[in-house]
């Protein structure tokens, strides 16, 4: 059986354990799950990857999952369908699962939406940083390789390409990175906290998504990870105005049985928000006093994510 996502409080098997905790699943009125897509096939084949995509006219950024990937992805939904049903009330379901409109992540989506029996809409606020506004594939292009789409479901927030910045690598107007994209994530969070109060929803995004974890639990980037495929899960509870970690999505250890070394577990650094130029790369956020800390509310007793 595979193990369920590793805690950040202990378990205990006493009546006593059960009981509280079965008091406090009746207190708790929001859940949010935050997976991160798995092993990539661009990062797992370099030398081939662009120039064929290129070659067939893809965009050499939306590549799909490796076959790695794949195995990972159906891990984690077994893994996410046995912590669901023991952390959520029946009467309170899983609501929704949102997915970013990339690829790699529409495919790690799958397997819990059909282990869920929920549909998939495509959430545009989740996207990839650096994305290409209006350069994907569209959810009803993307319904006939997969029939779990909500076609009809629309994005709660729209992206926007920053003036004067472009992909590296395609060369049209995206988001500044990693500024934007940080503010992006607050305003993500906000808006998941309002149309899901009360209610269980499961996103599937990116390794900078660590941003909306940080968004929601008002603390400090640095030292942050996100791993392939990895959990994170929040809760907030009745009567209580900040969310709670429950499950750390640094690692996949606990429901995941191998890794690549190519698509590993990634975190914000002090650079990618500097000024001017990182391997030939723009880079965007301390001109607007956006760093590390962002999030934090007071920074001189700043608070860390980090278990």
């Amino acid at each position: 059986m595979t193990p369920r996502p590793q805690k950040t409080r202990n378990d205990n098997n006493n009546n006593d354990d059960d009981d509280d905790n079965n008091d406090d699943d009746n207190d708790v009125v929001s859940h949010i799950y935050l997976i991160r897509h798995g092993d990539r096939w661009d990062y797992a084949n370099p030398s081939s990857w662009i120039e064929l995509a290129k070659r067939t006219k893809n965009l050499v950024t939306d590549p799909s999952l490796s076959p790695l990937g794949h195995v990972q992805a159906t891990e984690t939904s077994v893994a996410l369908l046995q912590d669901i049903t023991s952390q959520t009330p029946k009467k309170k379901a899983t609501t929704r699962i949102l997915s970013s409109p990339y690829l790699r992540v529409i495919q790690t989506s799958v397997p819990t939406a059909n282990a869920l029996g929920l549909p998939i809409c495509i959430e545009e606020g989740l996207s990839e940083a650096m994305i290409t506004p209006g350069k994907l594939p569209s959810p009803s292009e993307r319904f006939a390789y997969f029939p779990q789409i909500d076609t009809d479901y629309e994005s709660i927030l729209r992206v926007k390409a920053t003036p004067g910045f472009h992909c590296e690598k395609t060369g049209y107007p995206c988001e500044a990175f990693a500024g934007k994209y940080v503010k992006r994530m607050e305003v993500m969070a906000k808006l998941l906290e309002e149309k899901y109060h009360g209610q269980t929803v499961v996103c599937f995004s990116h390794a900078a998504s660590i941003a909306l974890v940080a968004a929601l639990l008002r603390c400090d980037l640095e030292g942050m990870k996100f791993a392939p495929c990895g959990i994170y899960h929040l809760v907030r509870k009745k009567g209580v105005d900040k969310w709670e970690l429950v499950t750390d999505g640094s690692t996949n250890a606990p429901h995941v049985s191998e890794n690549s070394e190519t698509t590993y577990p990634w975190g914000f650094r002090e650079r990618h928000f500097q000024e001017g130029t990182d391997n030939n790369n723009a880079r965007h956020g301390s001109s607007e006093g956006i760093d590390l800390q962002y999030f934090v509310e007071d920074k001189k007793n700043a608070n860390s994510c980090r278990l």
